[in-house]
């Protein structure tokens, strides 16, 4: 939205002593102007007030719909102790499966020195409703990039489950991502991507089985 600044010039005992005035009405030198400036647009044609409300109502729109789609996030479900919550990471924070899986392995063998939940563990979340969740697991399968990974870890079971867009759920033991976590990240040198490459391949002929085309978390025996 294009803005301009106006500026006045005022004696500063006059400002002080409008400022000391207006503070009895719970307003400012500021809110005052602002009022006359839109005493002064009420003067304007109407169809001139209308044609530039669109205009801005309209880039507003606009801007409001590209900083939704540059959004970066993942969401996922955690179960632990018989509780479900369901997070949201966004921005620098948004983790994806390999993440997951080093933040995980990294609690699993700190747990005994504390009593948080994995969910607390997991960086900069949010909490959302199993509602939202579900949106955005069907917006990643449906694409456009702004949901990067969409995951459910279930401590109980033993099972960490990802989402491919293309072939439902796919869904692991945790020790077998843990492993494949720290194998891909013991060598010091190595570029991310060959990281992913190493994580990925340890984990693709340990898969238990694919989900399926659903959006429900996959099911099995417990482990």
């Amino acid at each position: 939205m294009n803005s301009r600044d106006i500026i006045g010039w005022l004696d500063e005992r006059w400002y002080d002593a409008l400022s000391s005035h207006l503070k009895k009405k719970d307003t400012t030198v500021e809110d005052e102007l602002n009022t006359c400036l839109d005493a002064m647009i009420g003067q304007l044609p109407e169809q001139a007030r209308e044609r530039i409300s669109r205009v801005i109502r309209e880039e507003d729109q606009r801007q409001r719909a590209e900083e939704q789609a540059s959004r970066r996030l993942s969401v996922f479900r955690v179960t632990q102790d018989g509780r479900t919550d369901h997070l949201l990471t966004e921005g620098g924070a948004s983790m994806d499966a390999y993440h997951t899986a080093l933040r995980l392995r990294s609690y699993l063998l700190s747990k005994g020195n504390s009593p948080q939940p994995f969910a607390q563990a997991i960086p900069a979340t949010d909490h959302i409703a199993s509602e939202v969740f579900d949106d955005y697991a069907a917006e990643f399968r449906q694409g456009g990039g702004r949901v990067t990974a969409v995951l459910d870890i279930d401590l109980d079971r033993g099972e960490f489950s990802t989402l491919d867009a293309a072939d439902g759920w796919e869904r692991y033991t945790i020790r077998d991502v843990s492993t494949a976590a720290w194998r891909a990240s013991r060598k010091d040198g190595l570029k991310w991507e060959k990281r992913l490459e190493l994580f990925a391949a340890h984990l693709e002929p340990r898969m238990i089985r694919c989900g399926g085309q659903g959006l429900e978390a996959p099911s099995g025996p417990s482990m």
